[in-house]
């Protein structure tokens, strides 16, 4: 690993926010932003933006983590916005979003890796169907990093927290 990555990913853990269960899942080097979420929970139309911060503290590289719930299915649809003003960098970006209740435990998970091509924005949305009342959210949990194509360790970590948490 270089050094310039070293130092990337330390001063990176040095500004996150503290994230008890992302961190008990398994989720290494992420940069985490915990933002409340009630306020979301009553959103009619349109979608509730809770993070908007860089995944790449040394170049002007953002995301956006937006969601909106819709109790009449027990879902939440997630929507992510990549934005890479640098013209000469590319990354590939894993999210993390986890989905907390008042007591602090994990409710709903959401895992992408996606290619941020230099000079170039990129909105996707994806819906997350909970086991539990979406009413219950009370935290949201939003972690980034640079990762590489596969990212199988992610992967499979997403995989086994979403089969423990039941959710579609």
């Amino acid at each position: 690993m270089s050094t310039l990555k070293q130092l990337s990913i330390a001063l990176g853990l040095l500004t996150s926010d503290h994230a008890p269960v992302p961190d008990q899942d398994g989720w290494q080097n992420y940069v985490w932003r915990v933002q409340a979420a009630q306020q979301c929970l009553h959103v009619e139309d349109g979608f509730c933006e809770v993070v908007q911060d860089k995944w790449d503290w040394k170049r002007p590289q953002y995301y956006s983590f937006a969601f909106r719930p819709d109790p009449k299915t027990n879902s939440i649809m997630s929507r992510i916005t990549l934005r890479n003003e640098d013209p000469d960098d590319d990354d590939q970006v894993c999210v993390v979003a986890s989905f907390l209740n008042a007591a602090g435990q994990e409710v709903g998970i959401f895992f992408a890796n996606w290619r941020a091509l230099p000079g170039r924005s990129y909105t996707r949305a994806a819906p997350i169907w909970l086991s539990t009342d979406v009413s219950e959210i009370a935290t949201v949990a939003v972690g980034t990093k640079q990762c590489d194509v596969k990212a199988m360790t992610d992967a499979q970590n997403f995989y086994r927290v979403r089969l423990e948490l039941k959710q579609r």
